[in-house]
């Protein structure tokens, strides 16, 4: 059986631009604590999972039993595209778009983006210069 729970920590903190304090002070550990999960040299307990789990919105298997780092790979090439995460609906109905997601195509604030919709196949951005 192979563990993940290391690799896939440093990819998702990466991933999502936080720093080992940034996950140390979320999570409520020390610095150190963070980076000993992501070289291995120990694992969170339980209840650091579930936070870690909830704070990248994965599921614990999904953090420990799964490669995120091959299946962001396997799913996409990194020139074309990547796996960026989940994104919250606000209240009022906005969405923010990952940072990352926004330096790819090269978003910024007023653009335009066309939404497509397909009950099957699910729902599609894409960017527009006109109208």
């Amino acid at each position: 059986m192979n563990i993940f729970i290391a690799d896939n920590l440093k990819f998702l903190r990466y991933r999502n631009g936080y720093t080992l304090e940034n996950i140390a002070e979320i999570i409520s550990v020390s610095r150190q604590t963070v980076s000993k999960w992501e070289t291995g040299d120990s694992v969170p307990d339980l209840l650091n999972c579930v936070k870690l789990a909830n704070l990248y919105k994965v599921s614990i298997d999904e953090l420990v039993n799964k490669s995120l780092k091959l299946v962001a790979s396997n799913d996409f090439c990194e020139d074309n595209g990547c796996i960026c995460g989940v994104v919250d609906i606000s209240n009022d109905c906005n969405i923010q778009l990952p940072e990352i997601v926004m330096n790819l195509f090269d978003i910024k604030p007023n653009d335009k983006l066309l939404l497509l919709a397909d009950k099957k196949q699910g729902m599609a951005f894409v960017k527009c210069s006109r109208f």
